[in-house]
């Protein structure tokens, strides 16, 4: 069977397979619009704290107003007790209590360090923490008053004091997530999953729908080999225009640093698609039965998520889980895009995982031809006890 025949016949049983046509063109449209929305303002901002005021004295009226001041949180109410804070928090008209103790005032005057707790539900990492870090800075500003206060009542100069408060001076520039924001962080490396993922269905839905076949069709009698290289080839030209999708206009709508040139992010990211593709097929013709592979594909998603390196450190896994994520192409991929297009670092830094990539292509590719061979050979196998029952 010539090659453009065939890469014909491909083409068809792709655009004929509903699932798989939904998972590339849906899926990966539908996740690049709704997956940002969540971290669009990137950080929280002027979350609701309640705040209960045990020692209801002029200082500590101040601290309740410097904490509202701060860009973190907002105070929109005063509860005189914590436990009327826990119907608040589970119900969302807060998101945290800050508690200032009893003697707060005469505890800072007598230089000892006042313990102001702050409570609410941490299950909300993001929102947690932000909280917290309100109450931690208008708290060194509330403490840095106090030392020049008693500075100046020491004889030290106000403009003097002012300066002395505090050893050094904290200067933070972020480098490479300029907002600081989580979006910068999360959104690059979890787009390359859902185009790992997505490719991984289509191209398993169609070896599950053409394995499921009984009747003689043009992959039972073409090389096997060339079949998965046609279908690999075919998906990898529609995936370099979901690729440059999202790493072109979606993080640019998104605010999303781009500091890597075209050919460096081809270089890792053409040999991450035929490896993803070839997986896929190898997964769709071992598994063979399509909801089987969705559900594979589908509960894998976030294990391969966090052993891909970014959001959990690699050191911390244990070896040997470290050592099965190399076997994702996700896993090469994330920190090679993330080096490239996010730290602006050349493309000999990532030539390691250009090389494990290249390699899972071609050792998925194999197999998958393999499987292939052995589908055909059962097809044929059919055939053969059919016309002898016949």
């Amino acid at each position: 069977m010539a090659w453009l025949s065939l890469l014909k016949r491909e083409l068809k049983a792709f655009l004929t397979n509903p699932a798989a046509v939904f998972t590339v063109f849906g899926g990966v449209i539908i996740y690049s619009l709704l997956y940002p929305v969540p971290y669009s303002q990137q950080t929280p901002r002027e979350l609701a704290v309640a705040v209960v005021d045990l020692d209801d004295s002029q200082i500590s009226r101040e601290f309740t107003r410097m904490m509202d001041a701060t860009p973190e949180i907002a105070i929109n109410r005063s509860i005189s007790d914590v436990e009327q804070a826990a119907p608040l928090i589970a119900t969302g008209k807060i998101d945290g209590v800050v508690l200032i103790p009893e003697h707060f005032y005469k505890d800072l005057l007598m230089g000892k360090s006042p313990v102001v707790s702050v409570a609410g539900d941490a299950s909300f990492f993001l929102v947690y923490g932000t909280v917290a870090k309100g109450v931690v800075n208008a708290g060194k500003d509330l403490g840095g008053k106090v030392k020049v206060a008693k500075s100046v009542l020491r004889n030290t100069p106000l403009a003097l004091a002012s300066k002395q408060y505090t050893p050094f001076d904290l200067n933070m520039t972020p480098v490479y997530n300029p907002t600081m924001g989580y979006g910068n962080y999360a959104i690059p490396g979890v787009f390359m999953l859902i185009l790992q993922q997505t490719l991984m269905l289509a191209a398993g839905l169609i070896g599950c729908q053409q394995a499921a076949q009984k009747s003689p069709s043009y992959w039972q009698q073409a090389n096997p080999l060339i079949v998965i290289l046609t279908r690999g080839t075919l998906l990898v030209l529609v995936y370099l225009m979901m690729s440059m999708y999202y790493l072109g206009a979606c993080l640019e709508a998104n605010g999303i640093n781009r500091l890597s040139n075209p050919a460096d992010l081809a270089t890792v990211v053409l040999p991450f698609l035929f490896a993803t593709a070839g997986l896929g097929m190898m997964l769709g013709y071992l598994f063979k039965r399509a909801e089987v592979l969705s559900l594979i594909v589908l509960v894998s998603s976030m294990p391969l998520l966090f052993v891909s390196g970014f959001i959990w450190p690699s050191a911390a896994l244990p070896e040997w889980l470290n050592g099965l994520a190399q076997l994702a192409p996700s896993t090469a991929i994330i920190p090679a895009v993330l080096q490239l297009n996010q730290m602006g670092a050349p493309q000999s830094e990532v030539m390691h995982f250009t090389v494990q990539l290249m390699i899972q292509a071609i050792a998925y590719t194999s197999i998958a031809s393999l499987l292939l061979f052995g589908v055909q050979r059962d097809r044929r196998k059919e055939t053969t006890q059919s016309i002898r029952v016949e």
